[in-house]
């Protein structure tokens, strides 16, 4: 038996190095797809990812990476990492935050580049009628085309009188292959559908995780719009734990509990369905109650900083300010 159990386990692991033998020497890109999923991992080791998020798809984009045993490691916009394992047939398996199976993804015959349209934040060029951009996550670079709303992210980056500099910006971009010029090999650019704002002085280093876990944290309000937070005597603080089951979010808004969702990509970061209890709340306490809620619901991306989250709208604003209470 126990010869047996010897060859049973030689067997398996030639049959995992013939599974993982493809990825051992990547040269070429690759789609897998599944019921909801499509994952793109680029030969560079970037990576593109479309989830169907029910009412809208969500993106996400950064680098891929093997583990021991040949578990791929995707790190991007999401909170935690996302991990795949090899399965028979070339196929791909997500592992969920639990550790087991869960979607199964199969390689397709042609490839999907996950064009978009997705938010992208990075370093944005322009210099003589040539302008490029270096996504922070995937640190892949594209040269952008001089048309869609390239003119709105143009003229506000010479405004800032930053020609011939690297300027952190985010926008709403699709990819597209292009021809640079004729009888060149066509490659991919970025064409903007949306410019949304530049970020002077900063770098992609916020994108960098920070101190705190976003999950699993007990985060206590303390600004809004700028306001340090007021608390109510004989009532608690303010706070939001998000949970990665179900991405449920749970609070307190000052006077009424406080529940819904929450959906995060490279796309994004929003709350959805948030909904408070019905105790009434009059006053100053119900007014900064009123805020925190609207803030939220405007929320389009979040950043960690050390021990504190920010939470911004649509136009760059740090709306909410929070510091985190660790869960024992």
């Amino acid at each position: 038996m126990a010869c047996n159990n010897r060859w049973m386990s030689v067997l398996h692991r030639l049959l995992l190095l013939c599974l993982l033998a493809p990825m051992s020497g990547w040269a070429e890109d690759a789609t897998w797809a599944g019921p909801q999923t499509v994952l793109t991992l680029f030969a560079d080791h970037s990576y593109r990812l479309r989830t169907d998020g029910g009412q809208a798809q969500v993106y996400d984009i950064g680098r891929w990476g093997r583990e021991a045993g040949g578990t791929l490691l995707l790190r991007g916009g999401r909170e935690a990492p996302l991990r795949l394992s090899p399965a028979a047939g070339g196929a791909l398996r997500v592992i969920d935050p639990t550790g087991r199976p869960s979607e199964e993804l199969q390689r397709q015959a042609t490839l999907d580049r996950i064009n978009g349209p997705m938010r992208l934040r990075g370093m944005y060029f322009y210099l003589a009628d040539a302008a490029n951009f270096q996504e922070c996550l995937s640190a892949r670079r594209w040269p952008v085309l001089i048309e869609g709303a390239h003119l709105a992210l143009e003229r506000a980056y010479l405004a800032q009188g930053e020609g011939g500099r690297w300027v952190l910006a985010t926008l709403m971009g699709r990819f597209v292959m292009h021809e640079p010029e004729p009888g060149l090999p066509p490659r991919e650019a970025i064409v903007v559908e949306r410019f949304e704002r530049l970020w002077p002085g900063e770098t992609c280093a916020a994108d960098a995780p920070g101190t705190a876990a976003l999950l699993n944290t007990r985060w206590r309000l303390v600004e809004i719009d700028g306001q340090p937070v007021t608390l109510v005597a004989g009532r608690r603080e303010p706070f939001l734990q998000l949970s990665g089951e179900g991405n449920r979010v749970r609070g307190f808004g000052g006077c009424n509990g406080l529940s819904g969702r929450f959906e995060q990509g490279s796309d994004g970061f929003v709350f959805k369905a948030l909904a408070l209890t019905r105790r009434a709340c009059a006053g100053a306490g119900g007014t900064q109650q009123a805020s925190y809620l609207a803030a939220l619901q405007a929320t389009a991306s979040r950043q960690i900083v050390g021990d504190a989250l920010w939470l911004r709208d649509a136009q760059g604003r740090v709306r909410l300010r929070f510091e985190a209470l660790y869960l024992r």
